[in-house]
């Protein structure tokens, strides 16, 4: 907690110090005309909500989508595992819509389809795709945001998150630099991780994670997201460091011992850049 009250002052310095910052409206953000866009990103680590597989899942992954005027998109990408085992380990197709209304508020519904490979020691690797919705209001000095997932695995996940931030910005529409320091705290279900545990040490042992179906916060995470948008490509960077919350046990199938999982704070970044055309 003393990260997040170290966080949240830090905002308000920089808020006095930077009162005259550039800041475009959500309207202008959103583009006028239809595009194509093509994408290439590195992911330190696969982390999801704190929870991340004991051998480091780094991707490298180039994605490309068409994005409609009308805030219509849909988009595809493959995951390349950037380690030693050297595969493609995810294949992901997302569609949704984004729209605004009025000038403070925007959101979006969504819904992504993903092929993990049989393989794959993501966290993640059990999950069959998801569907949801996200919504922001900008108040000025914060930004908050909340959103909703339903998360398909052998069971469905109910996962939640809220946030704050704020965007310093610099410049002027396609030729801006964003950094936004945020504050976001997730919730929820983890039946997807007694699947994933199930696969990386069998169902016929009999693991079972207790607490899996328990609607509990799940992490907090503190990012200071940098980008720079141009009118035909960007790039941005993000850092993020997780505190993961309420450890699940693991009924071991030996004696039906119970472990407690071990969590620790955990510290990813994701780097990419884009082209539009």
């Amino acid at each position: 907690m003393k990260y997040l009250l170290l966080l949240v002052f830090a905002l308000t310095i920089l808020q006095a110090t930077h009162a005259q910052d550039t800041k475009p409206s959500l309207k202008s953000e959103l583009n006028q005309s239809s595009y194509f866009k093509s994408s290439l990103s590195y992911l330190s680590n696969s982390v999801y909500n704190g929870r991340q597989d004991s051998v480091l899942t780094p991707y490298i992954t180039p994605m490309i989508g068409y994005f409609d005027k009308s805030g219509f998109y849909v988009d595809a990408s493959l995951s390349y595992l950037a380690n030693s085992q050297s595969r493609i380990d995810l294949t992901t197709i997302d569609v949704g819509y984004n729209f605004t209304a009025g000038d403070n508020f925007s959101g979006g519904v969504y819904a992504s389809k993903y092929f993990y490979n049989k393989n794959s020691t993501s966290v993640k690797s059990q999950m069959k795709g998801n569907i949801g919705a996200n919504a922001t209001y900008d108040a000025s000095f914060l930004s908050f945001s909340a959103g909703a997932d339903l998360v398909f695995s052998q069971q469905t996940d109910f996962i939640v998150n809220y946030g704050i931030s704020h965007p310093f910005n610099f410049g002027e529409i396609d030729d801006l630099w964003t950094i936004e320091p945020s504050i976001t705290a997730n919730a929820g279900t983890q039946k997807f991780y007694q699947a994933q545990k199930e696969t990386r040490r069998g169902v016929a042992y009999g693991v079972k994670v207790n607490g899996s179906t328990s609607f509990v916060v799940l992490d907090y995470e503190l990012s200071v997201p940098v980008s720079y948008d141009a009118k035909k490509w960007g790039l941005s960077f993000t850092p993020t460091y997780a505190l993961p919350q309420n450890p699940v046990s693991v009924t071991q199938p030996n004696g039906n011992i119970f472990v407690q999982e071990k969590l620790s704070n955990v510290f990813y970044a994701e780097l990419s850049v884009y082209i539009k055309f």
